[in-house]
């Protein structure tokens, strides 16, 4: 498994940004009346991006040397962190592109509800993202810490 990379999900926000913006346009030029995000999704991210970190919390505290873990489960943590990374990045792109195409009508008040939700929204995605990408580095263990002596891998992965 190869450990998460800040370009790759910076290109995924950045993308997902385009598109959430471009699609939003496209629907508010076509007539379409703005759709309120639910303010709970906020919560979801920080709950998602909170039940994450103590996931990779376990993990570190593995690596540590402080308790027990199947390996398995370890690894399955790794999968979880990088999967809310790359889900946190989608989210606040898309959320975030959605918001700033809201941001010209902000003086209309349904449309400022609508961008600040929105910008809301993509908070939770950075929180989760964020969360992701910690959790994964928790997880992440050096050439010398693997415990199979036969591995020829010289690089730093995920637990693998």
């Amino acid at each position: 498994m190869r450990p998460l990379q800040g370009k790759v999900l910076a290109a995924a926000t950045a993308i997902a940004a385009v598109l959430g913006w471009g699609a939003s346009t496209l629907a508010l030029r076509g007539g379409a009346t703005p759709v309120l995000v639910p303010w709970t999704t906020l919560i979801v991210g920080v709950v998602i991006g909170g039940v994450v970190l103590v996931a990779g919390w376990a993990v570190r505290q593995v690596r540590l040397g402080r308790r027990r873990m199947d390996p398995t489960r370890a690894v399955r943590t790794a999968v979880l962190g990088q999967a809310c990374a790359y889900a946190g990045a989608l989210l606040a792109g898309s959320y975030g592109g959605y918001a700033v195409t809201l941001l010209p009508d902000w003086s209309h008040a349904p449309r400022r509800e609508a961008a600040i939700a929105a910008g809301l929204a993509a908070l939770g995605g950075v929180v989760m993202l964020v969360a992701g990408v910690v959790a994964e580095r928790w997880c992440r263990i050096g050439p010398g810490d693997d415990d199979d002596e036969g591995s020829d891998s010289a690089e730093a992965g995920v637990a693998h």
